[in-house]
């Protein structure tokens, strides 16, 4: 009888020490779980659009550039312009010398623009002066004419190809037209085989409006 009260503490014993052991385990598991990770998501790209020639906002993708808005507020404009594009604004104040009767200029080039001074303003210029568009009849002379609009207003478009002073060809396209007493001039000077540079040229002058 005795040997049985000896046997059943014995096994007594070694249950009540599985079961604690079996417990801590639980226990330490518990405290070691990992906390819950919430989910990193890429931050959403907003897809490429294919507007038409003529699009009307900021940031569209229209050939291949992104444009961006620029309002002149000295002259009263608005244009889409190339992003990441080299630009300057000069005000009357700031143009001198060769540039009789010229008010405002801008000026946008996808390489450093080399100021004012230069027979090479930049790829793409729109010029505003107080000057009649006749005088400006032999810087569009051997250019083909025919008939636009910009912003509104009835415009003549020139184009053709002619060289500059150092012989090398250039594509030269031309908008001219007079209102409110002022001539605009919106201007392209490009190395005649860079045809995308008149396509971004031709978005520029689609895009060109007058503030009301």
């Amino acid at each position: 009888m005795l040997e049985i009260r000896k046997e059943i503490i014995y096994m007594s014993r070694h249950y009540l020490l599985a079961v604690t052991l079996g417990a801590a385990l639980i226990l330490v598991g518990g405290r070691c779980a990992p906390e819950p990770v919430a989910p990193v998501y890429p931050e959403s790209t907003s897809p490429a659009t294919n507007e038409p020639a003529a699009g009307s906002g900021e940031g569209e993708d229209l050939v291949g550039v992104k444009f961006v808005a620029y309002e002149n507020r000295v002259q009263g404009y608005t244009i889409l312009r190339p992003d990441n594009w080299y630009w300057r604004h000069y005000i009357k104040n700031e143009i001198t010398g060769s540039n009789e009767g010229v008010v405002d200029y801008f000026i946008i080039d996808s390489k450093p623009l080399p100021g004012l001074g230069s027979e090479y303003l930049g790829q793409i210029v729109i010029e505003v002066s107080e000057r009649p568009l006749a005088d400006y009849a032999d810087a569009v002379g051997g250019l083909t004419k025919s008939v636009a609009t910009v912003g509104g207003e009835s415009a003549s478009r020139y184009a053709g190809k002619r060289q500059n002073a150092g012989g090398d060809g250039q594509a030269v396209v031309e908008y001219q037209f007079s209102t409110a007493g002022k001539t605009f001039r919106l201007i392209l000077v490009t190395p005649a085989a860079s045809a995308s540079a008149e396509d971004i040229f031709e978005q520029v002058v689609a895009s060109f409006k007058f503030k009301s």
